[in-house]
């Protein structure tokens, strides 16, 4: 009876993870974006932000570079490094946290990419 009870208990557990997928744009689970690249200008900072967002043939995030932006130099564009390799690394924005003492560039640059994603889809 304990056996059973284990099996099924397990077998209730797989299900219910397997049904907490997310499909949504800028989550970790987002994937089957066309592949391209999608430039998004945002307001940041200092001035406008210029974003390319490269999706992979393989509908995940290639890559995050900035073409423009007028951010504070050592602060704004170091926080904006540390947010696209966070975004990169999770292939969205989900959970990527702005950094302190650059919330407005650090949030350019989630803002920029998720109307990107949208572009993607």
């Amino acid at each position: 009876m304990k056996k059973t009870l284990a099996i099924l208990l397990a077998l209730a557990l797989m299900f219910t993870f397997a049904a907490c997928g997310n499909d949504t744009p800028g989550t970790e689970a987002a994937t089957g974006f066309k592949a391209g690249t999608y430039t998004e200008t945002v307001e940041g900072h200092n001035g406008p932000i210029t974003l390319d967002v490269v999706i992979g043939e393989d509908g995940k995030i290639a890559s995050v570079t900035p073409t423009e932006h007028s951010e504070t130099a050592g602060l704004g564009d170091e926080a904006m490094t540390t947010v696209i390799d966070s975004i990169v690394k999770a292939n969205g924005t989900e959970g990527v946290e702005t950094v302190s003492g650059a919330t407005v560039s650090s949030q350019a640059v989630i803002d920029a990419v998720n109307a990107a994603l949208e572009k993607a889809k």
